[in-house]
């Protein structure tokens, strides 16, 4: 236990010597800071009183005033507590049992100081919930970036911004579900925890239903079974869907993520690229303050052409995987562990073509080996999809769903020896789906969207973890826990 929690433990036990509650239940408020401000001016020539709920962020005392600045959800305001207003007994013992980070009640009425501040002179005051470990301190603040991600609720506290970008990102999210339920799009929920792991190529985090004796997956996606609902008789589709990918963490990945995954009867590829067009455009005039500003329509460039382009590889020329290996290795790229040509082709684009494509642009005609649940075009090595690509980073995910049943089994076939050749990302058979599948699928199109990577980029953060309020972090050692009152 550090010196400052001790101290402050002391001063709790001092709180209850005295039969006061330090955490009592109730509150009284009927205003926020805010609407204090704003209305200062009626508040003050009204004389009402009225109570504020915060924390305690700042204490200044001189002789028999002192000036506190208290903290709500709204914002912050300067609280003046006169000892010949409250008394001699209870500001002195406000003074001995409190600190900085404590929340109080306070009741007082608009006041301004000599200097002309616009503040709330207090005629009683009432904590609520005393604070044990110091906040971060006011100049140095939470710098350490470790820190920061894990002690997040400090790191709100210290840093402004980041309670900023949680709020731009909450507008994001409202603005893209408002946008699809006037595009007609019904929200639904469909199951996180899976007997089977489907719908992308990613490994799956794997648990134990010790009551059904069966192994379960987090989803990785929620693709099939909001295609089960276009088979049910369900049109217009999404899903805000928690997905998890047992992969590693980087700026642009986190095991735990967040998308939306829609689905749509009778539209194709084309339509979902104006669709994603149009909400973009409603976010954007939506959410003011966003780092990335698009143009429409946005460009289109197929995959054979990008690598062509930047990798100087015709891929239609290469139709094995051994000769595909070879081609890419004698451009001096590493294959050991890649297996089958979908992941060599995922590899080489990748590491020689994403990089390149800073400018938002669509990315299309993504091969067949790399999509297995997307219609193929009529050259069957092509599929018909799309990605958006921003900066360099796929935030849209889109394609003509597969809906022949026959050919569907096929493309899990394939997987399935890529998983039996040691691919842990390949996807397995999901005969529950195909069984759903042979009862018939209208023609569809449907996308993934990545919020955490699209809130990053509008945002203009440059780590997916600044947009996430607790990114998975490696865990900390019991005993480390208690440096926590150190930072």
């Amino acid at each position: 236990m550090i010196p400052e929690e001790i101290a402050r433990r002391e001063r709790l036990n001092l709180i209850r010597a005295h039969e006061l509650n330090p955490y009592p239940a109730e509150s009284h408020r009927t205003k926020l800071a805010i609407e204090v401000i704003d209305g200062f001016a009626d508040l003050e020539k009204t004389g009402e009183s009225f109570f504020l709920c915060g924390r305690i962020r700042a204490i200044r005392k001189h002789g028999g005033l002192t000036f506190l600045e208290l903290e709500d959800g709204s914002g912050k305001i300067q609280i003046v507590v006169r000892r010949d207003d409250i008394g001699i007994e209870p500001y002195d013992f406000f003074h001995t049992s409190a600190d900085v980070g404590d929340f109080f009640e306070v009741m007082g009425t608009a006041y301004r100081t000599n200097r002309g501040e616009e503040s709330v002179l207090i005629s009683n005051i009432h904590m609520l919930g005393k604070s044990l470990l110091p906040l971060p301190e006011k100049f140095h603040g939470l710098q350490d970036t470790e820190k920061r991600y894990r002690y997040r609720y400090l790191d709100l506290l210290a840093n402004p911004e980041v309670k900023d970008l949680a709020i731009l990102r909450s507008k994001i999210v409202a603005a893209i579900r408002s946008f699809l339920e006037t595009e007609g799009f019904l929200e639904v929920e469909t199951p996180i925890l899976q007997p089977m792991a489907g719908g992308a190529n990613a490994r799956p985090f794997k648990t134990r239903h010790h009551t059904l004796h069966h192994d379960f997956y987090l989803r990785i996606a929620p693709e099939l079974y909001l295609k089960r609902l276009l088979v049910g008789g369900f049109e217009k589709i999404y899903e805000y869907a928690r997905c998890f990918r047992n992969e590693g963490i980087s700026q642009q990945h986190n095991p735990e993520f967040t998308q939306i995954e829609l689905y749509w009867a009778y539209a194709t590829i084309e339509d979902l690229m104006a669709h994603l067009e149009r909400l973009l455009a409603f976010v954007q005039e939506r959410i003011s303050g966003q780092k990335v500003m698009f143009t429409f329509p946005l460009p289109r460039h197929s995959y054979h052409d990008l690598i062509l382009e930047h990798a100087k590889i015709d891929i239609d020329e290469y139709q094995t995987e051994e000769s595909l290996k070879k081609a890419i290795e004698d451009i001096g790229l590493k294959t050991e562990g890649i297996i089958g040509i979908g992941d060599l082709l995922d590899h080489l684009y990748k590491e020689r073509v994403r990089p390149h494509l800073l400018e938002p642009q669509f990315v299309t005609d993504y091969p067949t080996a790399l999509k297995p649940l997307a219609k193929a075009r009529e050259n069957p090595r092509y599929s018909s999809c799309a990605q958006l690509l921003i900066g360099g980073v796929e935030v849209w995910n889109a394609f003509n769903e597969l809906n022949d049943p026959v050919e569907q089994e096929e493309r899990f076939r394939e997987q399935e020896v890529l998983r039996e050749r040691g691919s842990e990302d390949a996807q397995q058979i999901d005969h529950v789906f195909l069984k759903a599948l042979k009862h018939g699928m209208p023609p569809a199109a449907g996308y993934g969207l990545g919020i955490d990577r699209l809130v990053m980029i509008l945002s203009g953060a440059e780590n997916l973890k600044e947009v996430i309020l607790f990114p998975t972090l490696k865990p900390n050692h019991e005993s480390e826990e208690h440096e926590e009152g150190d930072v």
